[in-house]
């Protein structure tokens, strides 16, 4: 059997994180202080955030926020389990409808699975 000390990875893995931080590369996480948009702001500056889900600038869009905040009300949050074992929401059934009927339109006998 080996007698290889257990904390022999832990200080290689220390040594590579303090060489890293010497070099100016360890990552650090940051608290960005507005909502999800093209800016950002970040310890009291505005940047320019090139990597954000907000490509379209609808991450805000007044009504968007509004119907996400009606169906949360209505529907709650929780994701519930599998379709499968518990059944979907009726917001899932309407979306699959609405979503089958604008793609029957090109594709015949069109079907949508949400999930």
């Amino acid at each position: 059997m080996s007698s290889a000390n257990p904390f022999k990875a832990l200080h290689l893995a220390q040594e590579q994180i303090a060489d890293l931080d010497a070099q100016l590369l360890k990552r650090k996480l940051k608290a960005i202080e507005s909502p999800c948009d093209t800016k950002a702001f970040l310890e009291g500056r505005e940047l320019k955030a090139f990597c954000r889900n907000a490509y379209l600038g609808l991450a805000n869009y007044p009504d968007l926020v509004a119907a996400l905040a009606s169906g949360g009300q209505k529907y709650g949050v929780g994701s519930g389990a599998s379709h499968l074992i518990s059944g979907h929401s009726v917001a899932h059934e309407l979306l699959e409808k609405k979503l089958t009927a604008f793609q029957e339109q090109h594709i015949p006998n069109a079907r949508i699975l949400f999930f």
